[in-house]
């Protein structure tokens, strides 16, 4: 894991939190249930999310990854290609 992804673990960590606090209040009072059930709730979405966001953060390396390999073999082909002629 690199050092952007280390902030970002570590800034998630702090914020978690406030988030679950945050939202426990917000789903109690819109949908007007106690507090309990709704920090089960908000538990359920944050780890749907986090899910989520490991989700793409795993497609999103696969892709960078893909790109370079095809950067280097497109160059290497078309030195090739020229070198033949």
């Amino acid at each position: 894991m690199g050092q952007v992804g280390r902030a970002t673990l570590a800034l998630g960590r702090q914020l978690a939190p406030h988030v679950h606090k945050a939202g426990t209040k917000l789903l109690a009072k819109t949908v007007a249930t106690d507090e309990t059930d709704a920090s089960g709730k908000v538990d359920q979405v944050m780890e749907v999310t986090a899910g989520a966001v490991y989700g793409f953060g795993t497609v999103y390396m696969g892709l960078e990854n893909a790109a370079k390999v095809l950067a280097s073999s497109l160059a290497d082909n078309t030195v090739q290609i020229v070198q033949h002629r």
